[in-house]
């Protein structure tokens, strides 16, 4: 993280939160949130029993192989990343406009009043 620039939120849509190992992501944007700036991020629900990195091909079953990997927890587990980080505040969610769905995993958290 080669910027001193600081924001007041910073919110990922099925993106780098996802695609990159919270134990090295988290701890870069802890810092360059603003006190009691907000983090927010939302991804699909983790299958239940796998949970941690997991490999995916990028195009699915059609198109070349490109391998990416993403990190599923539950919600509980993220919540305690979060907490580990130095984030407080922290709402978790699995959200779907019809329960027969795939779920969309919701997480607000806010950075520590005074910095990371």
């Amino acid at each position: 993280a080669a910027t001193d620039t600081v924001w007041d939120a910073v919110y990922s849509c099925w993106g780098a939160i996802w695609f990159t190992d919270p134990e090295r992501l988290l701890p870069l944007i802890a810092p360059r949130l603003a006190p009691g700036g907000v983090l927010v991020f939302a991804h699909a629900e983790a299958l239940e029993g796998y949970y941690g990195p997991q490999g995916i091909y990028a195009y699915g079953l059609r198109g070349p192989r490109r391998l990416e990997v993403r990190w599923a927890y539950t919600p509980d587990t993220w919540a305690d990343l979060l907490k580990h980080h130095g984030f407080t505040d922290i709402d978790t969610r699995l959200e779907a406009p019809d329960p027969q769905n795939v779920r969309t995993l919701l997480v607000r958290a806010r950075s520590v009043p005074g910095g990371y």
